[in-house]
């Protein structure tokens, strides 16, 4: 805890939280979709739960998860969300493989992607283009297919495929 990072675009960089290297640029693009929010609000998409504060953190550091009138300090925001990334996205994120044969911009934008849809997304239900497509090396087509995940027809389609593009500019940078 106690990593604050600024919010200059970071291109092909790392951070380096203990034992866990966090491709920098994705942390710059979670905060620019997610924003910084002190006070906790309801899930975008659900309008309920989870419960939401900081840059998208939905529990605490001794995972409970937050309630409606909770508020928190943007140091905290900013430690919840490292310590989210290290404990709960870069594991699973680390088991893609070649994960290790990516850079650190390919790997940026699959922790954004992973942080809006779920650390564990890789071979889940409903991932399957994009696990094929990593899982074959088609990296030239990473960008397309990261576009599919937007929701249509809901009203954060619009937003998701905003950050979705924001990902595959990444991807390919």
């Amino acid at each position: 805890m106690g990593e604050n990072l600024s919010s200059k675009k970071v291109i092909n960089s790392t951070l380096t939280v203990g034992k866990y290297i966090v491709p920098a640029a994705g942390v710059e693009l979670i905060k620019e979709f997610e924003g910084c929010h002190l006070k906790a609000y309801p899930d975008p998409l659900s309008g309920g739960l989870p419960i939401t504060i900081g840059w998208g953190s939905t529990r605490d550091f001794n995972g409970k998860p937050f309630q409606m009138g909770d508020r928190i300090s943007q140091k905290v925001a900013d430690d919840l969300l490292i310590n989210q990334i290290k404990k709960e996205y870069i594991p699973p994120l680390t088991k893609i493989p070649y994960w290790s044969e990516m850079n650190m911009n390919q790997r940026g934008a699959l922790l954004s992607f992973a942080y809006n849809l779920g650390a564990n997304f890789y071979g889940s239900s409903g991932f399957t283009t994009i696990t094929r497509t990593l899982k074959n090396q088609n990296w030239n087509d990473v960008p397309k297919v990261l576009e599919m995940y937007r929701n249509p027809g809901t009203r954060v389609e619009k937003g998701l495929l905003r950050r979705r593009k924001a990902e595959g500019k990444l991807w390919r940078s």
